[in-house]
């Protein structure tokens, strides 16, 4: 793993543990992620997701999954985006799909630029609201 590698990860496991409740003991959250994809992510893995993660937010068709896909290994998943719920200019909606082997998680995230600028990298700011 590359030194950039780990915080992308870092930041990445992070959101996916938001979906457990805020009372869980952290026992519970290390628990909550144990048998989620990401856990089980090459460093490619992530190079591909986070890869297309972006690109999809910056060129994608609301409500278009694109998909990735491992050729080497055994996890692949999709990115569907859309609309920011609050309408921020600078933010949009990323419903993630992952898998590896069995193991399959999904769910739906709020990324905006870095520091509000167009053309700034994309960073995740919380769980999208369910309806």
């Amino acid at each position: 793993m590359s030194v950039f590698q780990g915080p992308r990860l870092l930041a990445l496991a992070l959101a996916m543990l938001a979906t457990v409740p805020a009372g869980a003991r952290p026992l519970t959250l290390f628990n909550a992620m144990r048998d989620t994809p990401i856990t089980r992510f090459s460093t490619a893995d992530v190079d591909l997701m986070t890869q297309t993660v972006h690109r999809t937010l910056d060129s994608g068709a609301d409500g278009v999954a694109v998909t990735w896909e491992n050729p080497r290994g055994t996890s692949g998943g999709s990115v569907t985006p859309g609309k920011d719920p609050e309408d921020r200019k600078h933010c949009r909606l990323a419903r993630i799909e992952n898998r590896h082997r069995a193991l399959q998680n999904s769910g739906s995230y709020i990324f905006c630029r870095s520091k509000g600028q167009p053309k700034g990298a994309w960073q995740v700011i919380g769980l999208a609201p369910t309806n």
